[in-house]
């Protein structure tokens, strides 16, 4: 089994699905665990299971990935730490005519942006050793009709991915970016309440392993990118063999 023993591992975006998964995994690997997410209220129920399943406190702070100021006063107050996890981000799937300069801004703000500014924020506070985890998504390979912003984000954070781990390997620390397809988690049931279920039917009977993925899938794949340190600059394919559909 993968162990975090003595390491801090800090998941912004970690009060419900894959963020969760991973806090809990870290947990049970022997990391020590911080959390942040934007509901205040789900985000005190995850940090209350999160103390119980580890048997000591867990540091948690509301606040959404799009306020820099506020996300660098959360990673402050937790230095040093050793890994940062970045699932904390939303981007609504609108068709191409739907578009505008103010929701494809938010967009890029939450998952491109956000998590950007909060590796730059975080490089001086966190110990050699470490790993940043960021998660883009499969559309940047195989694109999806009514997600163009989110192929076009999730493109420039495996762009990303590969030049910061230039900048960051003087200090110590390595970044890589998780790339999944479909995942069942919380928010496929807020963005697709309409359809998921048929959304999910589709997907599983072409995907080769037959099924969509699941949130402790995604928390392996961190884990596994945190404790590795021979893995650097990398996008991880966490698909299902999405990409091998032809």
């Amino acid at each position: 089994m993968f162990r975090l023993d003595g390491a801090k591992v800090v998941v912004i975006g970690g009060s419900a699905g894959m963020g969760l998964a991973t806090a809990e995994l870290a947990i049970d690997c022997g990391a020590k665990v911080a959390i942040a997410a934007r509901n205040p209220a789900r985000l005190a129920e995850a940090a209350e299971r999160l103390t119980a399943r580890g048997g000591r406190p867990v540091s948690w702070r509301a606040l959404a990935i799009e306020d820099r100021a506020a996300v660098a006063g959360f990673l402050e107050t937790n230095a040093p730490f050793d890994h940062l996890i970045l699932p904390g981000s939303t981007v609504k799937p609108l068709r191409y005519d739907e578009l505008s300069d103010e929701n494809a801004r938010e967009a890029f703000n939450s998952k491109f942006w956000g998590p950007f500014w909060a590796a730059h924020d975080a490089r001086l506070l966190m110990r050699r050793g470490g790993s940043l985890v960021f998660f883009s998504g499969v559309a940047a390979e195989r694109p999806v009709q009514g997600y163009i912003l989110g192929a076009c984000i999730n493109g420039a954070l495996n762009a990303a991915v590969r030049s910061l781990a230039l900048e960051f390997g003087p200090l110590g620390l390595r970044c890589n970016v998780i790339a999944p397809s479909l995942i069942d988690t919380q928010l496929l049931d807020t963005l697709h309440a309409h359809d998921k279920a048929e959304r999910c039917r589709a997907l599983s009977a072409r995907l080769p392993v037959g099924r969509i993925g699941t949130p402790e899938e995604a928390a392996m794949a961190a884990v596994f990118l945190m404790v590795n340190g021979y893995i650097d600059g990398q996008v991880l394919g966490l698909d299902g063999g999405h990409l091998s559909i032809p």
